[in-house]
């Protein structure tokens, strides 16, 4: 892919753009297949086979890099780090089997506010109006989508929802300290190890031999989650953080679009009106920055 965008000679903004795109699509495929699978095969045994398959993708940078995975710096912030992962994949695989899958997209889109709370709080790192607004504006529209029941069941897939974007805003804030000292291998290799240890415990309580289809469909929720995640990084070598973290709210419309022509989900008028405010929020801060440039005039 990225050899034919090279061939066309597109701008590496547009190439990043482009990568950032499918990679958004290939994660909402990912949950519409976890929602297929967890029918009949236990979320922990899912996320065990998913975690396995990435360990074999990373195997040979593993090898590689033996001496410095032996030799672990800041085990703290890895624990910690480990422990958000694992409740962002566990938590959000229990949200996304059991509520639409625009509802579940939506309330990844949490994670943000949890982010920009635990940066504020325990980074003290500064939180602008601008970056406050842009959240609260985006937490409106993720309500509207959702429109949460207080009804006993789907309050508490609303709540995991929740817990899976507070577990992975906490792996983002430590991945970004640890980040300065820790290469990407180190980073990708405890996460996939550690996170699959801890499923691997319930998997055995409730393990049942997958049928070849299942055994198909379980390694393709690995490869493609795989695939993903590498397409998403080199989309981020290639156009600033900024355009790429707001194209993820394409996502929204992949989930709308999958939701619909394979689990007949029908969003009502509030629910569009929150995917409009949820994308629309994405473009507040270039909004922003044309009225200033506009302004300083």
């Amino acid at each position: 892919m990225l050899s034919l965008m090279k061939q066309y000679q597109l701008p590496k903004p547009l190439q990043g753009v482009a990568l950032a795109l499918v990679s958004t699509c290939l994660f909402v495929c990912v949950g519409a297949l976890v929602r297929i699978l967890s029918e009949q095969i236990d979320l922990f045994q899912i996320l065990l086979v998913r975690q396995l398959v990435f360990i074999l993708v990373l195997t040979p940078a593993i090898w590689v890099s033996l001496d410095v995975l032996l030799k672990p710096a800041k085990v703290k912030l890895h624990l910690l780090r480990i422990l958000g992962a694992f409740l962002a994949l566990y938590l959000g695989f229990v949200t996304v089997s059991n509520l639409p899958l625009a509802d579940a997209t939506a309330l990844g889109f949490t994670q943000v506010l949890f982010v920009a709370f635990i940066s504020k709080i325990f980074l003290s790192e500064t939180v602008g109006v601008n970056r406050v607004m842009t959240v609260l504006v985006g937490f409106v529209g993720v309500m509207l989508v959702v429109q949460p029941s207080f009804e006993a069941a789907s309050f508490l897939y609303t709540l995991a929802g929740l817990g899976g974007a507070l577990g992975a805003a906490i792996a983002v804030v430590c991945v970004r300290q640890m980040s300065k000292t820790e290469s990407r291998t180190v980073l990708l290799t405890y996460q996939a190890v550690f996170v699959g240890l801890i499923a691997l415990i319930p998997s055995l309580f409730v393990w049942q031999w997958p049928t070849a289809s299942q055994w198909l469909l379980l390694v393709l929720v690995g490869v493609i989650s795989s695939i993903a995640q590498w397409i998403g990084v080199s989309a981020y070598k290639l156009a600033e953080a900024n355009i790429v973290a707001n194209v993820e709210y394409a996502k929204m419309i992949y989930s709308l679009i999958l939701g619909y022509f394979l689990f007949s989900e029908l969003p009502n008028e509030l629910a569009v009106v929150g995917v409009v405010i949820i994308i629309g929020s994405a473009f507040l801060p270039f909004m922003d920055k044309v009225f200033k440039k506009r302004t300083s005039f």
